[in-house]
């Protein structure tokens, strides 16, 4: 285990190799993988990508990664999307231009996550729309275990490591995120924030694009609801499931086989443990999406503490945020704009979301 105080690049061994097609991170004697494509070759990548991978992988850890660093990749042609294969990812596949690459971060280690509601989406892409998903299996997700530290990705965009070490070889110019309304502008899924005045966003934003890949966030206008909608629209109701936990439709015990499958008309228990912890939270967990689907299904039994929430307006969590267009890169924002605004309704200026905050105290 490595120490918990926050150590300095040079203190540290870190280098990167390929052995036929997978591309190797050495840190402190430790290898992670990424499993390429057969034709890949390291030595045709820009050096900034494996420096930003290595910021997005170590920076919670590591001091002084981009200490002396000058970025000078320049932007390719095509946008790609980290495709999960979860609903939000669906929905932000929906909105993207049709020559967006698709490239999905496959753990390849064994653990509770399964990807088999994935790889049906992904099989049914093919077949009824032609678009190849390119699957890039991984463990970098175990690198934060070093750091005493829970599988998983250290930092929101080491979930797009994968696209950021392909971005030259698919010659790409950004990398979209199925992030929603819930993660953008709302604080912690209960109130209202600027979000492009976040810490977040004024730090990843401009990052992302000194190497040439823009920062895209097609969904981040919209909410988790509206990501369902969406969905429907696609016909792919029948089809996508967001539970990690077992093959569609989903476990029907997890939190997002209830608020997220649930919507979809995949069953859930509402009496099964990990859905009552979270709805006995304060905050609860995501939780304007959370409440408007208690009160969709009438479900304040579950949270009589709260019954008071029961007559707020929550029409506008169907609706979408017009300032998140001003987010997209000018080169991709009016097709972005057009879909959603094709498919959603705006919310009108006196918005109750503009002064949204369900737990002030």
């Amino acid at each position: 285990m490595v120490s918990d105080a926050k150590s300095h690049y040079a203190d540290h061994k870190i280098k990167w190799s390929q052995e036929e097609n997978l591309v190797l991170l050495n840190f402190d004697n430790q290898h992670f993988h990424w499993e390429m494509p057969s034709d890949y070759q390291i030595s045709e990548q820009h050096e900034d990508l494996f420096k930003i991978a290595e910021f997005c992988l170590l920076s919670p850890f590591v001091g002084g990664i981009l200490e002396g660093w000058k970025p000078s990749r320049k932007h390719g042609k095509y946008p790609a999307l980290s495709f999960s294969g979860g609903i939000d990812s669906t929905a932000a596949f929906a909105l993207m231009p049709k020559d967006t690459v698709l490239i999905h971060h496959r753990r390849d280690f064994s653990s509770l996550l399964v990807h088999d509601g994935a790889d049906r989406l992904f099989k049914h892409n093919e077949e009824e729309f032609g678009r190849t998903v390119h699957s890039i299996p991984s463990n970098h997700e175990k690198l934060r275990v070093l750091f005493n530290r829970p599988t998983g990705f250290s930092t929101d965009l080491a979930a797009a490591v994968h696209i950021i070490l392909l971005a030259d070889y698919f010659d790409l110019k950004g990398v979209a995120l199925g992030m929603p309304l819930d993660n953008t502008y709302l604080w912690h899924g209960h109130k209202f924030r600027n979000f492009d005045e976040t810490h977040w966003w004024k730090s990843w934003s401009p990052l992302m694009t000194s190497i040439g890949l823009d920062l895209i966030l097609p969904v981040a206008g919209i909410s988790e609801a509206a990501t369902v909608m969406i969905v429907k629209q696609m016909r792919l109701g029948s089809i996508v499931s967001s539970c990690l936990r077992k093959a569609h439709p989903g476990c029907g015990q997890c939190w997002k086989c209830f608020h997220k499958n649930g919507i979809l008309g995949h069953p859930y228990d509402i009496k099964s443990k990990e859905i009552q912890t979270f709805l006995g939270r304060r905050p609860v967990r995501t939780a304007t999406h959370a409440l408007w689907w208690v009160k969709q299904q009438n479900h304040w039994d579950e949270v009589p503490d709260l019954i008071h929430l029961k007559e707020l307006d929550f029409s506008w969590w169907t609706q979408y945020y017009p300032p998140a267009f001003n987010l997209l890169p000018d080169w991709i924002r009016s097709g972005v704009q057009e879909a959603i605004e094709s498919s959603i309704d705006p919310m009108p200026e006196d918005s109750p979301f503009l002064s949204w905050n369900l737990f002030p105290d």
